[in-house]
């Protein structure tokens, strides 16, 4: 199975993070606590065995681990009969951070002066469905929505990754490193799960098919997937070397933007050039309208998610107000995420909102690297208009 680290956000075929803890968890139970999602609900923690002493093994475990397939077995029915549409719209549309828990009641239902979060209400509507589970099983709930999001994560990432498919592995991960650059660092188990959930078959790549089934075993060992993450960076610097090459060679300072003209440009501009940006980048981009936007500028979207982003062409340091804005506009436009964009840099109070609220900042270091990426393509435009003038 493949899991996906709540901290880090890399996906990995262990059931641990190999990025936040070095040490193999001692007990399935201690998923939770290290924060493991699973893109399978049948490999949660609460519908596995635990030991609980040899004689009561001999005697109680059968028993037990029979009763937890048959609650488990309902619990899978009963998720795959409100997936959709219950689940997936919740995960888009819900203000709270999913699967973030929260200070709701433990016994459902109304009560007095009571103060519902969205989470709480949404329980109720799925008790109200039949799904009674969710009240024996208080954290139940928290983690089918982080599985929900993992799973709307995979089926983008899927859908994205399909055309950079080739003849062999390491032309299909340049292909698809070329794109989505330093991002494979933590999607390169999606990668390889996209391979085998086709059935791709490539020399010198072979799966484990108990993988599917048994709760431990990776689907990769963890020697093999570090000699793909080897290859991947591999292949990265390559790309690297052949780009600043191609730049040197076709290099026009007239038409290449630096920092010093974003700052010169005033909002409209500069969101205007966000759009060349994201553009360019690979992001489908929609701007708003420039009165009653909501805290919105512009809206991105690329592996079936949407973002709003909200952007400040600034002398000073940003503040909590633009924050604010994302915040507000995520909600108000139902956005998955949210991202404020600035020339310049944001004041503490506003990184620790941001990082509350889940909402992505890039300052102008951040912004930078995203000039740098920008201006490859426009290297790489030069590059082809020169051949085509050879030609």
């Amino acid at each position: 199975m493949i899991y996906q680290c709540n901290h880090c956000h890399r996906s990995t075929f262990e059931a641990h993070c190999p990025q936040c803890g070095a040490s193999e968890p001692a007990s399935q139970a201690q998923l939770v606590q290290q924060g493991m999602t699973p893109l399978d609900p049948s490999f949660y923690p609460d519908f596995q065995y635990q030991s609980k002493g040899f004689l009561k093994d001999i005697w109680g475990k059968k028993k037990e681990q029979a009763q937890l397939n048959e609650l488990l077995n309902s619990v899978l029915r009963k998720y795959a009969e409100l997936k959709q549409p219950y689940f997936t719209n919740f995960i888009h549309t819900t203000r709270d951070p999913v699967g973030g828990g929260g200070d709701d009641a433990a016994v459902p239902g109304a009560r007095m002066n009571g103060v519902y979060s969205e989470r709480e209400l949404f329980r109720e509507v799925l008790i109200r469905r039949g799904f009674d589970e969710l009240e024996q099983l208080p954290t139940l709930l928290d983690k089918l929505l982080l599985t929900t999001a993992f799973n709307s994560v995979y089926a983008g990432f899927s859908r994205e990754v399909t055309r950079h498919i080739r003849s062999d592995l390491a032309s299909s991960l340049r292909s698809w490193i070329e794109e989505a650059g330093t991002t494979f660092r933590a999607d390169l188990a999606l990668f390889y799960y996209y391979l085998w959930e086709s059935d791709a078959s490539f020399p010198g790549l072979q799966f484990n098919p108990q993988a599917a089934t048994t709760t431990g075993v990776p689907l990769l060992p963890l020697q093999a997937f570090q000699f793909g993450l080897g290859l991947c960076e591999e292949i990265y610097f390559d790309i690297l070397v052949e780009r600043l090459g191609s730049q040197l060679e076709h290099f026009n300072p007239n038409r290449f933007i630096t920092m010093y003209l974003v700052d010169a440009m005033d909002g409209f501009q500069f969101e205007a050039f966000l759009v060349e940006i994201f553009q360019t980048i690979g992001y489908d981009v929609r701007e708003t309208q420039k009165t009653a936007d909501q805290g919105a500028d512009l809206f991105v979207s690329r592996f079936g998610k949407t973002m709003v982003i909200q952007a400040k062409n600034y002398s000073g340091s940003v503040g909590n107000a633009a924050v604010q804005q994302a915040i507000s506009a995520k909600a108000f436009y139902g956005c998955d995420e949210a991202m404020v964009v600035t020339n310049s840099y944001f004041t503490k109070s506003a990184k620790e909102l941001a990082a509350t609220a889940a909402v992505r900042l890039v300052d102008r270091e951040c912004l930078q690297t995203y000039l740098d990426d920008y201006n490859q393509k426009l290297i790489e435009v030069f590059q082809a208009e020169a051949e085509a003038e050879e030609a």
